[in-house]
């Protein structure tokens, strides 16, 4: 009966193990589904060591102490541990799970933020490159953006003040072209400035340096940031006096960059009892400084595209105006016979010639070139043909219709669109030529009894330049099959592929060749013999060609 009852109390203790074990199975088959990572940690390694420690102890007292109740109850405390454990490191693993979570969570968050452009200095692009489109579909105002991108600046760096220089690639200098708030000027001021504030800030507002002067001129010379903490100790920055408003304090000094090229430079400012500029506020400046170096980029793109559309535009008014401005049809008559040519190239528009038979027993023919392009040429264009139209019909000798003409056009025209000119007049009845120029090219003449090329020419002021100049006639005699050659500086200069020029002498060989045939023929033979000459190479001036067949 007791053995009975020793193997019912020895059996209890085995039934209860088994169930922990049961509940102990149910637990790991959890954790390791819902987090397979942590079975193999260090911790759980432990514990199945304490666990085999336990039943090995076990095991050891049951050999000093044989009894199957003792044995037992050690299992059955084992599995006791074991499962408590096991509940423990759950709670711990859905709480750390749970930390996971939320940590994801905030995480995508920041992504979609990131995304969706929520970083201020993406922001701050967007602005502006608004502003640089709204510029450019509006007027174009760079010293507007320059105010906007400056204050822009100043705002994300929290600076007290700011300015902005541009470059200048021709005189190598930086003007200051935006400033605004406090600014303690870095530089030494000029010795004889009082130290007002007010006149110090107009110093600031306008003043340059060359590259490599003072902290702007360096930075725009290297192309590289500068963070300056503390104005007082640092070499590049000069105290002016100690006047409160004049004391240095912290500064940053970054490039605005083109493409690896400096445009310009835009400094900010903290005054001494702020606290300094960091890194933190030298990478905001230099990021800005990027997208106002872009948007500068853009206007001045813009700018050049409008100016040389309105360059062409105008050249193409000018060289309609100057076409109509030439003679339709060239006059045959029984005493003289003419040809020409003209070749404009695009752009320049200074070229023109006539001739005028306002008298019956004179024929002026008058060629001029004047200097410039566009509509204020082609303005010069019309007050040269407009009197010489209204003079010609006169008695008066061609010197004076010459001073005549200079004295109706100097002072109502710009020093840059004066005009060279020739003007002959001829009588049909005595074959008697009177020459005057003013500055133009020289006049050739074939004549056909020496069959040589006779060059004449004066020195003279061209039309425009002085009104007191003077100009006298030379008076000639041509025969039946001279012919007289007028021609602008265009044709002559004109350079072929290796860089040769045209010149007088090829020209008058081509006469020579052609002496035989008409006038019109030879200005053909002419044309076509210098386009052969220059061949694929560009033309840089207008090409003006009249002559003059004597028939009889």
């Amino acid at each position: 009966m007791q053995t009975a009852l020793l193997e019912t109390y020895t059996a209890l203790p085995l039934i209860a193990s088994l169930l922990v074990q049961g509940a102990s199975g149910l637990f790991l088959f959890r954790i390791a589904k819902q987090f397979p990572n942590k079975i193999t940690s260090p911790s759980y390694i432990k514990l199945a060591s304490l666990f085999i420690a336990l039943l090995g102890l076990n095991s050891i007292v049951a050999i000093f102490i044989p009894s199957l109740l003792i044995f037992s109850t050690g299992v059955f405390i084992a599995n006791i541990v074991f499962l408590a454990f096991l509940i423990l490191a759950g709670k711990n693993l859905a709480q750390i799970r749970i930390e996971e979570a939320q940590t994801q969570e905030i995480a995508t968050v920041t992504e979609n933020d990131a995304d969706n452009g929520e970083d201020p200095l993406i922001e701050v692009g967007r602005s502006v490159l608004s502003y640089v489109s709204e510029s450019i579909t509006g007027e174009i105002n760079l010293v507007r953006l320059l105010d906007f991108v400056n204050q822009t600046q100043m705002a994300h760096t929290k600076a007290d003040g700011g300015v902005i220089f541009l470059a200048d690639d021709f005189d190598d200098l930086i003007a200051a072209k935006s400033f605004a708030g406090n600014f303690p000027p870095p530089y030494k001021l000029p010795v004889d400035l009082p130290h007002k504030p007010v006149r110090v800030e107009t110093n600031f507002r306008y003043t340059q340096f060359a590259l490599g002067e003072t902290i702007f001129g360096e930075v725009a010379s290297t192309g590289k940031p500068a963070l300056i903490v503390d104005g007082e100790k640092d070499s590049r920055i000069f105290s002016n006096g100690p006047e409160e408003f004049l004391k240095p304090g912290s500064y940053i000094v970054v490039p605005l960059m083109v493409k690896d090229r400096v445009v310009g430079v835009s400094g900010l400012a903290r005054l001494p009892e702020n606290a300094p500029f960091g890194e933190a506020e030298l990478r905001t400046a230099t990021i800005l400084a990027g997208f106002a170096g872009a948007a500068i980029n853009n206007i001045f793109s813009v700018q050049e595209i409008l100016e040389r559309a309105d360059l062409e535009r105008e050249a193409s008014i000018a060289s309609q105006i100057q076409k109509t401005l030439h003679p339709k049809r060239l006059p045959e008559l029984p005493e003289i016979g003419f040809g020409s040519f003209f070749n404009s190239t695009k752009g320049v528009c200074g070229d023109y010639y006539d001739i005028i038979l306002a008298r019956r027993d004179r024929i002026a023919v008058a060629i001029a070139d004047v200097a410039g392009k566009g509509i204020q040429s082609s303005m010069v264009m019309i007050m040269l043909r407009s009197i010489l139209h209204l003079v010609t019909n006169t008695t008066k000798s061609a010197g004076t219709i010459l001073d005549w003409v200079n004295k109706g056009i100097t002072g109502k025209i710009d020093m840059d669109h004066y005009a060279t000119l020739t003007y002959i007049s001829f009588s049909p009845e005595d074959h008697t030529l009177e020459y005057a120029t003013a500055g133009h090219q020289p006049m050739l003449i074939w004549r056909a009894d020496s069959k040589q090329v006779e060059t004449i020419h004066q020195k003279t002021d061209p039309i425009g330049i002085e009104r007191s100049s003077t100009y006298a006639e030379m008076k000639l005699t041509v025969g039946k099959g001279d012919i007289i050659i007028l021609f602008t500086d265009g044709l002559i200069e004109a350079l072929n592929r290796d860089g040769k020029q045209y010149g007088i002498e090829t020209l008058s060989k081509t006469i020579s060749a052609s002496t035989h045939k008409t006038a019109k023929e030879i200005a053909s033979d002419v044309k076509h013999h210098i386009q052969a000459f220059i061949g694929s190479a560009s033309l840089h001036d207008d090409q003006t060609l009249v002559i003059m067949k004597i028939k009889a």
